[in-house]
């Protein structure tokens, strides 16, 4: 296929913006372009027309922090990612799409939604999905890392490929915000980049936390950890934040807040390090917090000790602080996807 500058790409601080359009691309060789670029961009995708005559799309791609944001205009076509695709990957994200204009019917584990104008749909990327556009449409998709949302992918299973309308409740907050950020994300830079991208992250904490309070309000424990796991995000900077300052704040025990946790096999103290510990490795790959002491991005999220900083932040991420740092900012992706070794 011959080759077109119809892509672009740009960084600005902590946003890494992509522009893909089949302008200026032979009629006949618009949709394999359209199809490569964005199977590039997100990663592991098969990508067909569903209509015949000539195609035509445009799509702007912004790396914000952790997460991808794809503003896409586009004539019908399906997108599928398929067991292989999904088998040849790594990624381990949430994809989230808001319906902006048309339509679209979402497939994931045998479940089907049928999406409109505002509303909202969740897919998880390690296993098959599949969106189908009958007619031209405008959509919003949004990669989350799912470690980003502190809920247990199981529970996030119940969700994936639902319609959630976005007339009430959290979706109708969500909808608009994830709109918004798409057309501003390449606007924002440093600290409001990364602020942006954590709020992002917080509201489909929120969505989802609602949803499954609809879905099963009589879970036991359920509703009590959603609001302990917001607290202790929130709290992440304190390094006052123990169990027992946890445990007092919510009216429970000790013993029983340890219960909650291990019925997750995980323990409480281990949480905070791991959400810390995210925090510190997104800073760090940030090129707006590049002239930051590493002890000083440590020291802003609990972490006073240095020496035990560097060495729980060794065991989680195989690389001392400072060969993350020297390695992420190395390995920005110019291509706008999440990180240099996402697959999408």
């Amino acid at each position: 296929m011959p080759s077109y500058v119809t892509t672009e790409y740009m960084t600005t601080g902590y946003v890494t913006t992509g522009y893909v359009t089949t302008d200026g691309v032979a009629r006949d060789d618009r949709f394999d372009h359209w199809a490569q670029e964005m199977s590039h961009v997100f990663g592991g995708l098969d990508t067909r027309p569903v209509a015949a005559g000539a195609f035509h799309g445009s799509a702007t791609c912004d790396a914000l922090g952790q997460l991808l944001l794809g503003s896409i205009s586009a004539g019908p076509l399906r997108v599928r990612r398929t067991e292989r695709l999904t088998a040849r990957s790594e990624d381990d994200h949430y994809k989230v799409a808001l319906q902006v204009a048309g339509t679209c019917v979402v497939e994931q584990d045998g479940a089907q939604g049928s999406l409109g104008p505002g509303d909202l749909a969740i897919c998880d990327t390690t296993r098959p999905y599949a969106f189908r556009y009958d007619t031209a449409f405008r959509t919003v998709l949004m990669l989350v890392p799912r470690a980003m949302l502190p809920v247990r992918p199981e529970a996030v299973r119940g969700l994936t490929a639902r319609r959630l309308t976005g007339e009430s409740g959290v979706a109708a907050v969500v909808g608009p915000f994830l709109r918004s950020l798409g057309e501003q994300a390449r606007t924002c830079a440093g600290p409001a980049a990364a602020g942006l991208a954590d709020g992002a992250a917080s509201l489909m904490t929120a969505l989802v936390s609602e949803r499954l309070d609809r879905a099963a309000p009589a879970e036991p424990g359920h509703a009590m950890m959603l609001r302990i796991r917001a607290h202790i995000d929130s709290r992440l900077p304190d390094p006052g934040l123990t169990p027992d300052s946890i445990a007092e704040a919510h009216g429970i025990s000790r013993r029983y807040l340890f219960k909650l946790f291990a019925a997750e096999d995980q323990t409480v103290a281990g949480w905070i390090r791991t959400r810390r510990l995210e925090r510190c490795a997104r800073d760090l790959a940030s090129p707006a917090a590049v002239r930051q002491p590493i002890g000083m991005i440590a020291a802003r999220w609990g972490l006073l000790d240095g020496r035990h900083f560097s060495r729980v932040f060794k065991t989680a991420y195989g690389r001392t602080p400072r060969d993350f740092r020297r390695q992420a900012l190395a390995g920005q992706d110019p291509h706008g996807r999440i990180g240099a070794e996402a697959d999408g």
